[in-house]
Parts: structure tokens; C-alpha cells; sequence
């Protein structure tokens, strides 16, 4: 008996492991039919510690103060796949329409490019708006979060170990927490260090999937990501938060990231989505209502 009660726990903890994995990838795997017909609208507000030049002035004994740059840009916001890559390696794209509160683009056009650049055969045009988000010169900026559901789907759920955390709450509902922890398959974070020419890190990722109580749909996923020690020690922390769309799968609607270097934070930015229409991919770009 003493055997039976200790086993116990252990079989239920596998039937709720088993329950998250099927249900996640399910809409892991419905998120990726639906993101690459539809457009929503993205607000990015930054706030990222300025690289420090090979000056330092001092006034008296006082070092020189770290300067914060800020900036809120917003954009139409869709997902693509570029040739040549696994049809289910989505990728965001961007088409800015405002910078700083100073208009960029006209939205419906800014809407029809990225449509178009969305449904085109070859790459140009989606390198292009790539290039577009760059130029703005942000600091420590981070793509590629929205879809971060794609981690989960059927055939990568055996990178990850989970483990069940208890229950939570989100927004008022109840929800389940459950911890990750990617054990295979290829790095899932690439950070690129612009103050050391560039540099390409590629890391493992941790983290938790909150998923609803009554049903295991996921609610919240947080990533986080670390590599180095002591002043090299980098680490990546972000929360991305979906809820059903009228399509009937999730979208995401909101992003936290979080950037430290040694201890410090160094970025911090917040991602906003809405407004996701869906539309028909044609050279006349309509959207469903």
C-alpha cells in the first residue's frame, strides 16, 4: 500500500504533463495555419542603456552617468516564412508607420505593403522591411517573440523536460503553471552583441507555460536565457502573453522583455498587438471582418 500511495502523485503528474503536451502543440500547431494571413497593429516601447563611447568626461570625482535612450514605435505587424527555410519557421515582419509620435507611413498603405510582402514568392521585399525596423537605430532590440508558441508544437515538444509548478492566477483567471527546460534540438535564443563587432551567441532556453485550468489552452509563455559569468554573463528574460483570436486560434497581445548584462539591466522593451484582420492573398489586399 505504502508503494501505491507513493506512486500515486507520480502517475498524476505524468496525465497532466501528457494533457499540457497534446493541448499546447494543438495550438501551437493551429497558431501556425492562421499567422500568415493575418495583420495586426504593434506599439514598441524601449527603454536601452546607450553603448558607451571611448570618452568618459569627468566632472570632479563623478563618473559619467549612464544615458537611457527611449523610443515608441509602432507598426503593422504580421508573420511570415522566407524561401528556403522549413515552411514552419514563421518570422515577424514589420511595416513602421510612426516613430517617436512622427508619422512614418499611412496605415492602410503601410497595411497593403506588408500584406504584399507577406504572400510574395521571393525575399526581397521581406529583407527590405527587415532593413526598415534596423534603421531606427534601436538599442538591444528584440524580435521574433510573437510566435513563440512554434517552440511548442508536436514535433518539438521532446526537446523540453517539464514539470508541474502548481497553479496561478492571470488577469483574474486560474491558471496552471508548468516549468520547461529545453534538453535537444538547436538553441532557440540567438543574441547579437553590437558593442563586441557583432558577436552571435545561440542559447538554450528555460522557462514556464501557463495554460488555463479548465482546459490547458496557454495563456502566458516566459522565456529565459543565460550564457557567460561575471561581466560576460548575459541574460534574456521575456513573457509573452496569447489569448483566442476571433479565428479561432491564439494570438499574441502582449510582450515584456528584459535584457541584463553583469546584473544590470541594459533594455528593457514592451510589445503591444492588436487590431489582427484577417486577409486574402491577393495583388487587392481585403480583410475578413
Amino acid at each position: 500500500m505504502l508503494c501505491v500511495l507513493l506512486l500515486l502523485p507520480l502517475l498524476r503528474a505524468d496525465e497532466l504533463t501528457k494533457k499540457l503536451m497534446a493541448r499546447v502543440s494543438e495550438e501551437a500547431e493551429a497558431f501556425q495555419r492562421l499567422a500568415p494571413e493575418v495583420l495586426g497593429e504593434e506599439t514598441l516601447h524601449q527603454r536601452s542603456l546607450k553603448p558607451a563611447g571611448r570618452f568618459h568626461p569627468r566632472i570632479g570625482n563623478e563618473p559619467q552617468k549612464p544615458v537611457w535612450q527611449e523610443r515608441t514605435i509602432v507598426s503593422e505587424y504580421g508573420f511570415t516564412a522566407f524561401s528556403g527555410a522549413d515552411s514552419s519557421s514563421l518570422h515577424e515582419l514589420r511595416q513602421v508607420t510612426s516613430v517617436d509620435g512622427k508619422k512614418i507611413e499611412d496605415t492602410k498603405k503601410a497595411q497593403q505593403a506588408l500584406a504584399k510582402a507577406i504572400t510574395a514568392s521571393d525575399d526581397g521585399q521581406k529583407k527590405q522591411l527587415l532593413k526598415q525596423f534596423e534603421k531606427y537605430g534601436l538599442l538591444g532590440a528584440v524580435t521574433d517573440y510573437g510566435q513563440a508558441l512554434l517552440l511548442f508544437t508536436r514535433r518539438n515538444m521532446e526537446r523540453y523536460e517539464f514539470t508541474a509548478r502548481g497553479s496561478n492566477s492571470l488577469n483574474g483567471q486560474s491558471v496552471r503553471v508548468f516549468g520547461y527546460r529545453q534538453i535537444d534540438g538547436p538553441e532557440a535564443v540567438t543574441v547579437i552583441e553590437e558593442n563586441r563587432n557583432d558577436r552571435v551567441k545561440h542559447l538554450r532556453i528555460e522557462g514556464e507555460l501557463w495554460v488555463r485550468s479548465d482546459n490547458f489552452v496557454p495563456v502566458r509563455i516566459i522565456m529565459v536565457a543565460t550564457q557567460g559569468e561575471g561581466l560576460d554573463r548575459v541574460k534574456e528574460e521575456a513573457s509573452i502573453d496569447y489569448a483566442m483570436s476571433a479565428y479561432g486560434a491564439l494570438l499574441p497581445v502582449k510582450t515584456e522583455h528584459h535584457e541584463t548584462r553583469a546584473g544590470k539591466v541594459v533594455a528593457e522593451n514592451q510589445f503591444t498587438y492588436s487590431n489582427f484582420k484577417k486577409f486574402g492573398a491577393s495583388t487587392d489586399i481585403t480583410f475578413d471582418k
